[in-house]
């Protein structure tokens, strides 16, 4: 049995569809933590975080990914503030610049234009009758058997999550994605759903989005990890500032391997699983993986709750 003062923490970091109409909003925009990351919204990218998140802002991949920015600084911040110290970070898709962020990789102005940038090619390559599809219920290697059917054609769908042993993510044209449900669902599947996202993340299509970002990239000094950081890319733990900076800017054109990451987490002591705001999707995903972790939410006002648990549980480390 492992005993506690080997037991480790994670922060964990959610991607597009977490997004919570209003979240920046119900900030409290007194508290330093707040003002700093507004304030650095304001200078460096020319935003005004307020105006970002309605629903009807939330539209736009831009705005969401810059709003899950915002917040996930903002939530991570508070709990470091509050004592938290995290042994690892995650993050899944566009939370991994938080996590690097964190991690003390890149600056969150560095973050902020990053994802400013990938957010806007995006949004641009794709406007419109594209996004991705969530798949539950089936394993992986049935959900690759199907789309490689499916395919015999022409490449039309591609595989961008592995999130946990039964819940892929797939993308690719809407209609396609739509037709493609029904046998995913003939064959078994709990779930074939269209997500949240307007556009097909972590597959080929954003192969020239890969190449501009890595070109930004390159103008950044990237600094040592101060936390290890998991890889999207291969669920691996980096502590190379240069490849976290590679996961970065690939992460966007190959698919996520969320699932093998939360695996290696477990394997490496981690106990404690904090998801920062907005929470709820990786919280999931871990309980469906591990069965024998703490999972923590952020949630609006309750960063100053979970400290108290986390140090409680972490009183003899």
């Amino acid at each position: 049995m492992m005993n506690k003062t080997d037991m480790k923490t994670a922060f964990i970091f959610p991607g597009q569809g977490s997004q919570i109409p209003s979240m920046l909003n119900m900030l409290d925009t007194k508290d330093p933590i707040v003002d700093q990351v507004f304030q650095a919204c304001r200078e460096v990218i020319k935003v005004e975080p307020m105006e970002i998140d309605s629903q009807l802002k939330l539209h736009s991949t831009v705005n969401v990914q810059l709003s899950l920015l915002i917040m996930e600084v903002i939530s991570a911040r508070k709990l470091l503030h509050y004592g938290i110290r995290p042994d690892f970070v995650a993050g899944h898709s566009v939370g991994a610049f938080s996590a690097a962020v964190i991690a003390g990789v890149i600056t969150l102005p560095q973050a902020l234009q990053l994802v400013l940038l990938r957010s806007t090619l995006m949004e641009q390559a794709y406007p419109k009758d594209y996004g991705m599809l969530g798949v539950v219920g089936l394993s992986l290697n049935r959900t690759r058997s199907l789309l490689d059917i499916f395919n015999q054609s022409g490449e039309k769908l591609f595989l961008s999550n592995i999130n946990s042993a039964d819940q892929q993510v797939l993308a690719g044209k809407t209609i396609d994605l739509q037709n493609f449900s029904q046998t995913l669902q003939a064959a078994g599947a709990r779930k074939a759903q269209l997500l949240n996202v307007s556009v097909p993340s972590h597959c080929r299509l954003m192969d020239g989005v890969a190449a501009i970002l890595k070109v930004k990239l390159g103008h950044f000094e990237l600094a040592e990890p101060q936390i290890p950081y998991v890889s999207n890319l291969s669920g691996r733990l980096f502590r190379s500032g240069q490849k976290i900076g590679e996961d970065l800017w690939k992460g966007v054109a190959e698919t996520v391997q969320w699932y093998d990451g939360t695996r290696l987490l477990y394997e490496l002591g981690a106990r404690t699983f904090i998801e920062l705001e907005p929470s709820g999707v990786l919280s999931k995903l871990t309980h469906s993986t591990l069965d024998d972790v703490e999972v923590l939410a952020v949630s609006q006002g309750n960063a100053k709750d979970i400290s108290w648990l986390w140090k409680g549980n972490n009183k003899n480390k």
